[in-house]
């Protein structure tokens, strides 16, 4: 059966009229890579570089308002040479230079090297193949993602909130020798602000500085922002927190866009009945932007069954539109909890930038149950896993299993999307939750065959066995990762591109959205 009517609803429930995003920063200090593609953020294979890697946000202070862990990996088969910078607001702080081992993985906790009220990281990793990711713990939750392989002269965030709830903190992280001067731009319902104290403002040499943008401006749902630098380059972060005063608490880290892209895919998402689960597309163009908006059913025989047809948006230069996924879920009638991916795509070729809301504030716990099927798993290590296994022994997961991830009841979890599909992606670290509250979210990326997907954990020097399954070029499919550890990197690769996103739910305490990084591109 297909509802005719999807579409006149889809249209109903669009509103638009919030300003765009934008973030300027700058190629890798104090050496950048010239010839790296601008992608944010990346590796780049199969050359091996020297790999530089930035994480903004954060705090070694006990108390403070993002106290910082880093992880550092060597997913490559040869030993790497890792040198650790710190960076506070009133300059460089002591640091830490050391082998690290192939496969294997390094966590330094920032309070055992400064007190800091600010505490950022700048990672030079030289040798093998080096990710970095990094968690925060705020007062209101537990945040983590990958750190920057680059910095840009322009940075771009869909979108922030300052309400009486929230705490909107964008993160300026100055890696190079030199003074970096830049201009702050906040984008509220079409109207542009630019604050005295962050007009030709300066970051100062090889320092970060936090911005609290309730510091700057009202109270507001929706704020998108533009940082641009007068001279030299920045790396920009985004920490949003909630704390539960209008319903959700919690956190969620966020890189900022480098490019816009015409693009996106948002792999990752649970749409349930009490939770808020919004798309923001913003227009940072100077041309009128067309896009058309696609829902990802888990099961492919959904999209017709519900008649989910792509939405059509018109979004003025300056401007952004929203859609509430849970409304319009519901009023099509779809049973929830449901997986939903989305993706976005520009019509008339101009770029966009877009990000996906997801909060759960207090969910009825009746409405937890199971998201549908074709779950694959990935078993807890055993004693011997820590060998490669031969494929021809390797099995096939049963697609009839049952995917039941917990429904968070509780988090924030917010998503810049993917904008560049990929045949291999690295998750630098994800908390590995129990009970199935960890997944990797897979998402085909067009073309005419289907995508033979493997996922590797990365534990005691080894990757584990692999876990496989196949994804059509417009389906989706879910890897429940379990592991006897609080977490790891895991590497996914497919002989077709993917988008790959991570997803952690904790119940009553923490909802994730955790990006992967493309490491081989279409």
């Amino acid at each position: 059966m297909i509802r005719w009517s999807t579409l006149a609803l889809i249209l109903g429930l669009v509103v638009a009229g919030v300003a765009y995003d934008r973030v300027d920063i700058a190629p890798i200090a104090p050496e950048p890579v010239a010839d790296a593609p601008r992608i944010s953020p990346e590796l780049v294979q199969p050359r091996r570089l020297s790999s530089n890697w930035y994480c903004p946000v954060g705090s070694s202070l006990p108390g403070g308002y993002a106290s910082h862990r880093v992880m550092i990996s060597n997913v490559g088969e040869e030993e790497a040479l890792v040198t650790l910078d710190t960076l506070t607001s009133t300059g460089a702080g002591p640091g830490l230079r050391f082998s690290l081992g192939a496969l294997s993985t390094e966590i330094v906790d920032l309070s055992t090297l400064l007190e800091a009220e600010a505490a950022g990281v700048v990672v030079e990793v030289v040798g093998g193949e080096g990710v970095v990711g990094h968690q925060v713990t705020t007062e209101f939750g537990v945040a983590e993602g990958p750190c920057s392989s680059q910095a840009a002269d322009q940075w771009f965030f869909a979108s922030g909130a300052t309400t009486r709830d929230a705490h909107d903190y964008i993160v300026l992280l100055n890696p190079s020798l030199d003074d970096v001067v830049f201009n702050a731009e906040f984008q509220i319902d079409g109207r542009t602000r630019i604050p005295g104290d962050l007009e030709s403002g300066v970051v100062p040499a090889r320092s970060v500085k936090v911005i609290d943008l309730g510091e700057f401006v009202a109270r507001e749902e929706l704020i998108a922002a533009t940082i641009t630098t007068v001279q030299g380059q920045l790396v920009a972060e985004r920490l949003q927190t909630f704390d539960g005063q209008l319903g959700p608490i919690g956190a969620a880290l966020q890189l900022g866009v480098i490019d816009p892209a015409t693009e996106w895919a948002f792999p990752a998402g649970r749409v349930t009945a009490d939770g808020d689960n919004v798309l923001v597309v913003s227009n940072p163009g100077t041309s009128v932007l067309e896009v058309d908006v696609s829902l990802d059913p888990l099961l492919s025989e959904d999209r017709q069954f519900y008649g989910l047809v792509a939405v059509p948006l018109t979004i003025n230069p300056g401007r952004s539109a929203q859609l509430d996924i849970a409304d319009l879920a519901t009023q099509i009638g779809i049973p929830l909890p449901y997986e939903l991916g989305v993706r976005v795509a520009s019509v008339n070729g101009e770029p966009l930038v877009a990000e996906r809301w997801q909060l759960a504030p207090g969910i009825d716990r009746s409405l937890i149950g199971a998201g549908g099927t074709n779950a694959k798993q990935i078993a807890p290590a055993q004693d011997g896993d820590d060998v490669e296994v031969p494929e021809e022994e390797l099995e096939l997961p049963s697609s009839s299993e049952e995917f039941s991830q917990p429904t968070a009841t509780q988090g924030a979890a917010t998503s810049r999307g993917v904008e560049q599909a990929s045949t291999r992606w690295v998750i630098p670290w994800v908390t590995l939750a129990p009970d199935g509250g960890t997944v990797i979210v897979v998402t085909g990326a067009g073309g005419d065959a289907d995508a033979q997907v493997e996922a590797r954990v990365m534990l005691g020097g080894a990757l584990q066995t692999p876990t496989r399954t196949v994804v059509t070029p417009d389906g989706r499919s879910i890897i429940e990762v379990s592991a006897a550890v609080e977490g790891a990197p895991i590497v996914i690769t497919s002989d077709q591109p993917i988008w790959v996103e991570a997803q952690v739910s904790v119940v009553g305490v923490r909802f994730d959205v955790v990006p992967a990084v493309p490491t081989r591109m279409r």
